[in-house]
């Protein structure tokens, strides 16, 4: 992580605390292991901030100088997806100090399934089961 100034810290902080994000840490690293062909390596990965606002966690990725800021150009996308996977959070927060600005990123597979699929799933079996319930005791019953 590149070090960022003290007088850029201090506005990045005083806009969080802004917002309403209370910061949790600073300089948080987080270990990952890389395994090539069998061999574990391990490396780390460090982020500015980490905060919360809410109950919900963030990563915080602060834009200096020049440069994409884009979440959606693939080298910046693919930096913020380690970010993502590294510390688990709700989401990253990208930071721009000179705009004022702060948004909101998270990510969603297609292929990954969670907790909302399976209870959209048994739930529209639930509901089907019962509309053939009624209609096996309507036949039942001689109403149908």
């Amino acid at each position: 992580m590149l070090n960022i100034s003290s007088g850029l810290k201090n506005e990045v902080e005083n806009l969080l605390r802004r917002r309403g994000y209370q910061i949790l840490g600073k300089n948080q690293k987080e270990s990952i292991l890389v395994n090539v062909d069998g061999q574990d390596h391990l490396s780390s990965l460090e982020a500015e901030y980490t905060v919360e606002r809410s109950g919900k966690k963030f990563v915080v990725v602060v834009k200096r100088g020049e440069g994409s800021f884009d979440p959606t150009e693939p080298g910046f996308r693919r930096k913020l997806i380690e970010y993502a996977r590294a510390f688990g959070l709700n989401g990253i927060l990208l930071v721009d100090p000179e705009a004022e600005e702060i948004h909101t990123v998270s990510f969603k597979f297609p292929r990954e399934r969670g907790l909302d699929f399976y209870f959209q799933f048994f739930s529209a079996l639930f509901i089907i089961a019962i509309v053939v319930g009624i209609i096996y005791l309507m036949v039942q019953v001689k109403l149908f």
